[in-house]
């Protein structure tokens, strides 16, 4: 038996980030990974995703880009999009590698199941048992299944399948209008699928806090791009021609050669063996305080913990968890938890982001300004959107959202406005360079303070 002062399992980014910083911090830690560094965000997830995005952005704008006056013909090669994928998400795995050598975190790869308290077996080319001051689960999540539409990778995908690029079918229906089921129908779309997404609830995007007009614009604008979306609407399973669902009418057929299925995820909890050791679980997610922990010696942190199963938040609480947990096994107080809200950034056409409260909550005052009254935003040919800021009683900004170009970018300055509790006077006094996106949020705080500069 081997003794150490930390087990992280899992090597995404919770489990990595938590790692480095733990050995920058001087605590010997060890990270056990079953697959490959990077986790499902880097290797099944944000990045593949955002890299197809980027890859078929100007597939998505060919009709912009025909009224602009110049004519785009293209061809997808996907063996060669494949390989550019593969590219990026390797040269970050790569790098993930290097930072946790860098900080002396060592790697062991192999399934890690818990033997007790403290103790962590790994199951790799041999077996080890090691002795932990502490262990912090960081396992992440995986896709949940349907039991009605159970995945084979050629009828019936998950986000995974999807990702790998299989082919690129004629009809595509995608059930679950979420993040994942909204980004993969955008790229899929591109790609020149007939795309058809089946949410049950009434909108798009639920439990992301979307303002309703923020929701309909984006329907809208999905259904303009060819991309039909059918509300209320819930699958059922498949039929020799695709996939049958059931609405308030009755049930019907959605033609499909492909399904892809997207309803969410699940925490990865399970054959770690905390039922075995009394650890609580709620829903499969690991319950814990707000320091992380879940028992003597055991903590959680990232998708397996719940909350939003966002990457960005999983690393803000892998930072949080060592630097806490390397003062907590030094005997030194810990220092206190950092507080910001969580933001959200969606990869469709028109991209989607937010941060803090939901513009629909009620008490605030909120602006929006239109991209349509922008002069970059004219210039490129994208007029559709706005950026929208709520400000509350006190004066101070506590939500933004922007639907429309460069949203996910222009996310960082009302997110830091958010963050800082800034004021509309703060965001309006800052000089913003002209033509640019971000003067969006300059023409919504002069908005907001009843002293609109290019609106009526």
């Amino acid at each position: 038996m081997r003794a150490v002062d930390v087990v992280v399992i899992g090597g995404g980014p919770a489990g990595y980030v938590a790692a480095r910083r733990l050995g920058q911090l001087g605590i010997e830690t060890v990270l056990v990974e079953r697959a490959e560094l990077g986790g499902t965000c880097l290797n099944r997830g944000c990045i593949p995703t955002k890299a197809l995005y980027a890859a078929t952005l100007p597939l998505g704008k060919r009709a912009l880009y025909a009224h602009m006056g110049i004519e785009l013909e293209a061809r997808v090669d996907l063996p060669r999009l494949r390989g550019f994928v593969g590219e990026v998400v390797a040269k970050l795995r790569e790098g993930v590698g290097r930072l946790l050598s860098a900080a002396g975190v060592e790697v062991l790869r192999g399934e890690a199941v818990l033997r007790g308290p403290g103790l962590v077996e790994v199951r790799g080319e041999s077996a080890q048992l090691l002795r932990a001051r502490a262990i912090v689960l960081a396992t992440g999540s995986v896709p949940s299944e349907l039991p009605s539409l159970p995945w084979d990778g050629e009828r019936v995908w998950s986000s995974d399948h999807a990702l790998a690029l299989p082919r690129i079918p004629e009809r595509l229906a995608v059930v679950g209008g979420g993040v994942v089921g909204l980004e993969l129908a955008t790229v899929y779309r591109r790609l020149g699928a007939q795309v058809t997404v089946v949410e049950m609830l009434e909108g798009l995007l639920p439990g992301v806090g979307l303002s309703r007009r923020g929701e309909a614009l984006l329907r809208q604008a999905l259904q303009r791009q060819g991309i039909a979306v059918r509300l209320r609407t819930a699958a059922v399973g498949l039929t020799p021609r695709g996939l049958l669902v059931r609405t308030a009418g009755g049930t019907e057929e959605i033609e499909a050669e492909a399904v892809l299925v997207a309803v969410g995820r699940r925490p990865l909890s399970f054959g770690l063996g905390l039922e075995e050791l009394g650890v609580p679980l709620e829903r499969g997610f690991v319950r814990t305080d707000e320091r992380f922990r879940a028992g003597p010696g055991l903590y959680a942190i990232g998708d397996v913990r719940g909350g939003p199963l966002l990457a960005h938040k999983a690393s803000h609480e892998g930072l949080a968890l060592a630097e806490g947990l390397a003062a907590e096994l030094r005997g030194q107080p810990a220092p206190p938890l950092p507080s910001a809200p969580v933001p959200q950034a969606v990869f469709t056409q028109p991209e989607v982001a937010l941060v803090g409260a939901s513009l629909d909550a009620p008490g605030l005052r909120v602006a929006r300004f239109p991209f349509g009254a922008l002069g970059r935003a004219l210039a490129e040919g994208e007029p559709e959107g706005f950026v929208g800021l709520a400000v509350d009683a006190e004066g101070r900004v506590v939500g933004a959202e922007v639907v429309g170009p460069h949203a996910t970018e222009l996310l960082g300055e009302v997110g830091l406005a958010v963050a800082l509790g800034l004021r509309p006077e703060d965001l309006a006094h800052a000089v913003h360079a002209h033509p640019t996106f971000p003067e969006a949020i300059w023409e919504a705080a002069w908005q907001i303070l009843g002293k609109p500069v290019h609106t009526l």
